[in-house]
């Protein structure tokens, strides 16, 4: 990463841009690379015009204003670069290192519609009317095998004529063993460039492969070739990894372009869950419950199909010993979907049932170390430096020092388990751990880190829920616990629910800035207090150019877009600031800053403001400072 930091790059001249929403879809028609950016990640891009480096591009970003997190920043140049979408020297690879073909398929997209819709109907027909056998001889599991190759080849060839229909290119075309069977593929992924009509019809087209097979295998009275139909049917219709029936539900049901292909974690984690809160909305809902629902409809047609092949090839094995291999392998067949469908229901159930019956944070609890506890001194001295306790009196610090728990815990560890009952408080005496929080597919990420003197835990008791998040120690940590009944009767019944959540969410935020980085606990807690909470639902103005400001804000989740005369300037994130300028100035708001998404902001009214900056000379000097380079900015902009 140092070396690439030095290294001054280009933008190639080769990219193909698709802009669908608001995602911008990029591809390197030189190395046939992929990437799907936001708007702000482009505009970074623009900015290697080889006359500076990485690192000084950072830099040109940063005092622009955009302000992005330095990993993904970084993440995104060190992903363009190996792709190939930034070069480094004067001039641009000539040679291609992943050409794409040009095939003189003549087809176009009404062609590769009806070609497939023809396939299917007529295969379908085949299928529901023929008389054929299914059972071939043992000598003839041969030709089974080698008429699957053939059709999931066809298959392929079907995708690439779907693709250049759509004027798309054909990549890596070769030969594969993927599924023990060698077969012709191609790379599909150039059909994202084509939009969802064409990742639909690309695959529609390798669905109807396996129809045409049936369809043939019927006419000609070839019993080899109408199993390997029904065979090559079972693998590319699977709704899992990148088959062609979930490449066809991805691009019909998804909202968003780019959304990770998690449709499985969601059936394995969340899909009963979902069930039983059917009223709460989920963002890609109809793909996920789409694919689930096929899924749990391909699982039967699996179990019907290979038990009724199994039982019939039983019958043959009774005059053919030498078919056993085959009826071994149609054995794992059937007891494949059967398996998989009672760890799919099983997993759900511990997921429904786990936080109600074994919560995590009762195994960290029952490792509590009383002989290693701290003395009750050093304890008590280490709670009152924490701004949460900084209010209470010195009697009830030492019931607290006293009613704690003292836990090790090793890395890695699951301390809270999120939708878990709750019944502990937390305080990190020692170490770092992270909070994780689940996108709506259950998968968790990572959220905030929290360190030694931070507190988590006290949401679920105060407001009497379930888990809201996951807590995972990121090194050996030392913890101290505290139950329901003495959190309620030391903390909450002497500092009051509201105030607690106030200083927990407002207090252990401020302390990460750094104009509050070196407040003393008790002087944080007073300016805590003054903060009120906003929500800003997408799209909400919290301060409009050229009219009246009446508060500071401070960002504390997601994203604000800062504009001028309706071109945006810059981007402000977790832990920046806006509506200085206008209060110490004493003039109209010179920009206008809108959630980008759904955020959250803590807002303080000016002439709490104003009290702040009078008593911090070195708040108000880093406030002053940080307006009057925003003026410059600003000027420098009309």
């Amino acid at each position: 990463m140092h070396s690439l930091n030095e290294k001054t790059l280009h933008v190639s001249a080769e990219i193909e841009r698709v802009h669908i929403r608001e995602t911008r879809l990029l591809k390197q028609r030189r190395t046939g690379e992929y990437l799907a950016l936001e708007k702000g990640d482009v505009d970074i891009l623009k900015l290697f015009d080889g006359t500076k480096s990485v690192n000084e591009v950072f830099h040109a970003v940063l005092i622009a204003g955009e302000r992005p997190k330095i990993r993904e920043f970084y993440d995104l140049v060190y992903d363009a670069y190996e792709k190939g979408f930034l070069y480094e020297g004067e001039w641009e690879p000539e040679e291609p290192s992943r050409p794409g073909r040009d095939w003189a398929i003549h087809s176009n997209p009404f062609t590769t519609l009806l070609i497939p819709l023809l396939l299917i109907l007529g295969g379908s027909s085949s299928v529901w009317l023929s008389d054929v056998g299914m059972i071939p001889n043992s000598s003839e599991w041969f030709l089974v095998a080698l008429y699957v190759s053939i059709t999931l080849s066809l298959s392929n060839l079907l995708a690439a004529t779907a693709l250049r229909g759509y004027g798309r290119q054909i990549y890596t075309p070769g030969v594969r063993m993927t599924l023990i069977l060698p077969y012709f593929s191609i790379d599909r992924r150039d059909a994202f460039m084509g939009g969802r009509g064409c990742e639909q019809l690309v695959a529609l087209n390798m669905l109807a492969a396996p129809f045409f097979t049936a369809l043939l295998g019927c006419t000609i009275g070839s019993v080899p070739m109408y199993l390997a139909s029904l065979l090559a049917m079972l693998v590319v219709s699977a709704p899992f990894g990148r088959s062609p029936s979930h490449q066809f539900l991805h691009a019909l049901c998804r909202r968003d372009h780019v959304v990770p292909r998690n449709a499985d974690h969601f059936m394995k984690n969340k899909l009963f869950t979902q069930l039983l809160n059917w009223k709460s909305e989920l963002k890609e809902e109809q793909y996920f419950i789409a694919h689930s629902t096929y899924t749990i409809l391909w699982l039967g047609g699996v179990f019907r199909f290979s038990s009724e092949l199994l039982q019939d090839q039983s019958e043959l094995i009774m005059s053919d010993p030498t078919g056993i291999v085959p009826l071994i392998m149609i054995a794992f067949i059937v007891i494949f979907p059967v398996c998989y469908a009672v760890w799919l229901a099983s997993k759900n159930m511990w997921r429904v049932a786990a936080p109600r019956l074994s919560a995590a944070e009762s195994k960290v609890h029952a490792g509590a170390k009383a002989s290693l506890k701290p003395d009750e001194a050093t304890l008590a001295e280490f709670l009152e430096s924490n701004v949460l306790f900084a209010e209470l009196p010195r009697e009830e610090i030492r019931k607290l020092a006293e009613a704690m728990s003292f836990i090790l815990v090793k890395r890695g560890t699951t301390v809270i388990r999120e939708h878990d009952q709750g019944d502990l408080f937390f305080v990190i005496y020692k170490g770092d751990v992270e909070v994780l929080r689940e996108d709506e597919a259950g998968v968790p990420h990572p959220v905030a880190k929290l360190s030694t003197g931070d507190v988590f835990g006290e949401i679920a008791l105060i407001e009497k829920r379930t888990r809201t998040s996951s807590v995972r120690t990121l090194n050996n940590c030392s913890l101290l616990a505290l139950n329901r009944a003495d959190f309620e009767k030391i903390i909450l019944d002497t500092l009051g629910a509201n105030q607690i959540k106030q200083l927990v969410q407002v207090c252990a935020f401020l302390r990460r800035s750094a104009l509050f980085a070196d407040w003393p606990p008790r002087a944080l807690v007073k300016i805590a207090n003054e903060f009120v909470f906003m929500d800003c639902p997408e799209g909400k103005t919290i301060i409009t150019e050229d009219e009246q400001n009446e508060f500071f804000y401070l960002i504390y989740e997601g994203d604000f877009d800062v504009s001028k005369d309706g071109k945006s300037i810059a981007k402000l994130g977790p832990g920046e600031f806006c509506g200085e300028i206008s209060l110490l100035r004493g003039t109209s708001a010179n920009a206008t800053v809108t959630a980008d998404c759904t955020a959250r902001a803590l807002k303080l009214d000016k002439e709490s403001f104003l009290d702040l900056v009078s008593q911090d000379f070195v708040m108000a000097l880093a406030l002053d400072r940080e307006a009057d380079r925003r003026d410059v900015e600003t000027e420098g902009l009309r």
